[in-house]
């Protein structure tokens, strides 16, 4: 295939970066799973990723990222709840990058932000306050990684980055973290969220023998959450959702 060819398949398909970037702890090409093809293909503008640990989910981004700084240049911003947290995604991204070949040339580089020159910024920040992320606009993307941590008033603040960027995408990454926050309320309830869930189960990599220790060594609602992806109370919960729930009677008239 001409080098001209192999630009442009990889231009049609994100998951052509992946297997031309994506290494694995050793160094080898990975193939990508069914699931993270699916989101790599994605174009939903918003996007909710409800997932496993270890079962790729930041590398599946990392690609999805690189082939955006590559073929639709623009600002790709990386939000966690705090800056180290950003920074392993943002590595992902720029790992997969740099192994990619005829690729526009780096221009800034440091631990959090990479600039190319085709115009392309990848930029990580911290999602602990709202004040660290106001003043970017009209991103490409925002990726927003253990979402389920990240606090209501960074998520109200990133929403209107997006108003200026008709097509830019907000995809949130994480495993469940209570039934609380923005994350639980758009996920359960919210619209126009295209959604996708992997639990443990759904990772070719991870054995049942594994998850059988895991299960011996932590509580069954962390367990349950880390690795079944399920919305549980967590040990900071004085009553359960339940109890909660059952004291609530939703047929009482609410006086305005």
């Amino acid at each position: 295939m001409s080098s001209a060819a192999a630009d442009f398949a990889r231009a049609a398909d994100p998951v052509q970066v992946f297997r031309e970037g994506a290494r694995d702890a050793n160094g080898q090409p990975i193939e990508p799973a069914p699931w993270q093809v699916e989101v790599m293909r994605s174009e939903a503008r918003r996007h909710l990723i409800l997932c496993s640990r270890q079962a790729g989910k930041s590398t599946t981004i990392g690609a999805k990222a690189a082939h955006g700084l590559v073929y639709r240049p623009g600002l790709y911003l990386v939000i966690a709840p705090t800056l180290r947290q950003s920074r392993l995604l943002f590595k992902k991204a720029s790992a997969v990058y740099r192994n990619l070949a005829d690729v526009p040339r780096i221009v800034k580089d440091n631990e959090t932000e990479l600039e190319l020159e085709n115009g392309s910024q990848l930029v990580a920040l911290p999602g602990d306050n709202d004040a660290n992320i106001r003043g970017f606009s009209a991103p490409r993307a925002v990726y927003v990684d253990e979402a389920a941590r990240v606090v209501d008033s960074v998520y109200a603040a990133l929403r209107p980055m997006l108003a200026a960027s008709p097509d830019g995408q907000m995809i949130a990454l994480t495993t469940p973290y209570g039934r609380r926050g923005w994350f639980y309320e758009a996920y359960e309830f919210g619209k126009g969220w295209e959604r996708t869930k992997i639990t443990a189960r759904d990772v070719p990599h991870i054995s049942e023998e594994y998850l059988a220790e895991e299960r011996d060594g932590m509580s069954e609602w962390q367990f349950r959450a880390e690795f079944l992806c399920e919305f549980t109370d967590t040990s900071e919960s004085f009553f359960s959702s339940e109890l909660i729930d059952a004291m609530i009677d939703n047929t009482i008239e609410v006086w305005e």
